[in-house]
């Protein structure tokens, strides 16, 4: 039975990532940067975790129960899905269905399978592989504290122990509240949601992202396509050590650091890819989605988000000599610059959110 809900867990993520994803593209209809569904799926990922922090981090600061947490983003979640099954009733889209014959070589249809074959090979390590880091202790426990206590980021999940007030550095990004949510909506244990859902979504995910990658480096060569996503895996195997963001992917998955040093990188990485090649401004606001579903997963993604963006907008401004450029970056980086400073002011005590 477990398996099951898993199962459908795991298939709500990906519609709700979709359905997010492609509500993001309706806004920036004109484009010259193409959207794939695996692209759209990874904007909706960021989309997705960037809303939800909107919605959590007032009725954290409120003290709210986790439980209303939950009834309400289950309403929004609930009407985000009916307006877009409404606007896509009314909009619909011309479907061009490809041929599948004889025409296709078989060594065309093996390495498009490829990429497909590496996912699943990918999603089989992680799945298998198990590991216990003293920290798991603090983000597994602060989902079950949530879980058990209705409450939100209220106890140190080290010490048991109410807090004094709200720690900014981990609560203003909502990621594990958000499995605190879904594990009290769905019945779920926290441990089977950070150490066995999350981990098969944040691997999928990451896959896809590694694939639009290499669809842009090599946009016709299926055959290079397949080798860098197997390359991509082989590397994350054979690299790891306490400096390298293979240790964190395979075997810290349920971790925020485990996303940014990835999932984040990665595609900032596409980004620069795609804004070199066009500087489209739809591609800005994709950026600025993705710092901001970044913060909203990880702390840690402040640093790694600023400094790829600030590179971003370096190159792209020598290449274009434009001084828009510069604007829109320091524009894309406003997330990360306010929960940094939120972070800054709480340090040197001069904001602080008691409980």
């Amino acid at each position: 039975m477990m398996l099951v809900k898993c199962a459908v867990v795991l298939a709500l993520y990906m519609v709700l990532f979709w359905i997010f994803g492609d509500l993001v593209a309706l806004f920036c209809e004109k484009q010259n940067t193409p959207m794939s569904k695996g692209l759209k799926m990874v904007l909706g990922f960021f989309a997705y975790y960037a809303i939800f922090q909107v919605v959590a981090v007032p009725v954290m600061f409120l003290k709210q129960p986790l439980s209303r947490l939950t009834m309400i983003w289950s309403g929004i979640v609930v009407l985000i899905i009916g307006f877009y099954a409404m606007y896509r009733s009314h909009h619909k889209e011309k479907v061009v269905m490809a041929q599948v014959g004889g025409n296709k070589k078989i060594g065309e249809f093996f390495w498009e399978l490829v990429p497909y074959l590496v996912a699943v090979a990918n999603i089989f390590i992680v799945s298998v592989i198990f590991t216990s880091y003293w920290d798991a202790t603090y983000y597994v426990g602060n989902v079950s504290y949530a879980v058990y206590t209705d409450t939100i980021n209220i106890y140190d999940p080290l010490y048991g122990t109410m807090m004094s007030q709200f720690d900014l550095k981990h609560c203003l990004a909502t990621y594990h509240v958000h499995d605190a949510v879904v594990c009290q909506l769905l019945g779920i244990h926290p441990l089977v949601q950070t150490k066995t859902i999350m981990v098969i979504v944040i691997t999928v995910v990451l896959n896809m992202v590694y694939m639009q990658v290499a669809k842009r480096l090599f946009p016709k060569d299926l055959c290079a396509q397949g080798l860098m996503m197997g390359f991509c895996l082989l590397i994350n195997l054979c690299t790891y050590s306490a400096y390298t963001s293979s240790s964190f992917i395979m075997l810290r998955t349920y971790e925020g650091k485990a996303i940014s040093a990835t999932i984040v990188a990665g595609m900032l990485f596409y980004w620069l890819l795609c804004l070199i090649k066009h500087n489209d401004p739809a591609v800005w606001k994709y950026v600025f989605v993705t710092v901001w579903g970044s913060v909203a997963v990880s702390s840690s993604a402040i640093f790694i988000t600023v400094l790829g963006v600030c590179m971003l907008t370096a190159v792209v401004s020598v290449k274009y000599r434009d001084s828009k450029i510069l604007l829109r970056g320091i524009l894309c980086m406003i997330p990360a610059f306010v929960v940094l400073g939120a972070y800054v002011m709480n340090r040197i005590g001069f904001l602080r959110v008691l409980i």
